[in-house]
């Protein structure tokens, strides 16, 4: 008897740990803001891990051109939010997404054919926080240079899209297929071939 209360006593105490650590594990502090609510904006956002990329991506019906392609969209995922991810396959809290957006140009050096990045343009962050934003996520804009991301004012367009047509938490997922193996296998099942291609 003294035996099994030992063994139920140990039990207990690995279960409670687990749980702990489930729990710390749902969330990142690497954000930073100023005192008027505005993201610093993270130093090692070069060294943030690649989730996927587009060139002319659009929201609306357009035919593509090209000779004009539009812009790159490059997506990375700040690396404590992305271990965070791949091992709960979760977007947990203070999760950061980066969105930068190049411009594309053809006939440089030796390439004649297809296109390739030019300078980048503008980016910005997607940032989760539960407890601060009644959908999960907020969006910060960031213009070259700027040590500091202003927030968008909710409720604001990207979120209500992100929230429509994101394909998992208010991600779009569908996207990134890089990270599809972490999903949870109902999320997966969804995506099918590669997920839905409407929306943002």
């Amino acid at each position: 008897m003294r035996k099994l209360i030992i063994l139920s006593v140990i039990l207990l105490a690995v279960f409670v740990g687990l749980v702990a650590t489930a729990d710390d594990a749902r969330r990142v502090e690497v954000a930073e803001f100023d005192a008027d609510g505005n993201l610093l904006v993270p130093e090692d956002l070069d060294q943030w891990v690649f989730l996927g990329s587009s060139l002319g991506m659009g929201y609306s019906q357009a035919d593509f051109d090209p000779d004009s392609p539009g812009m790159f969209q490059i997506v990375r995922m700040e690396p404590q939010a992305y271990r965070a991810f791949r091992d709960t396959g979760q977007f947990v809290d203070g999760a950061m997404l980066s969105l930068h957006f190049y411009g594309s140009q053809n006939e440089i050096s030796i390439n004649r054919a297809g296109f390739v990045m030019d300078d980048l343009h503008f980016a910005e962050i997607h940032y989760k926080d539960s407890e601060r934003y009644p959908e999960g996520f907020n969006f910060y804009n960031l213009n070259n240079g700027d040590e500091v991301a202003t927030e968008i004012p909710l409720p604001n367009e990207c979120v209500e899209c992100h929230k429509r047509d994101g394909a998992y938490d208010g991600v779009f997922v569908q996207f990134y297929p890089t990270i599809h193996e972490f999903l949870p296998e109902d999320v997966r099942a969804s995506l099918g071939d590669g997920g839905d291609h409407q929306g943002h």
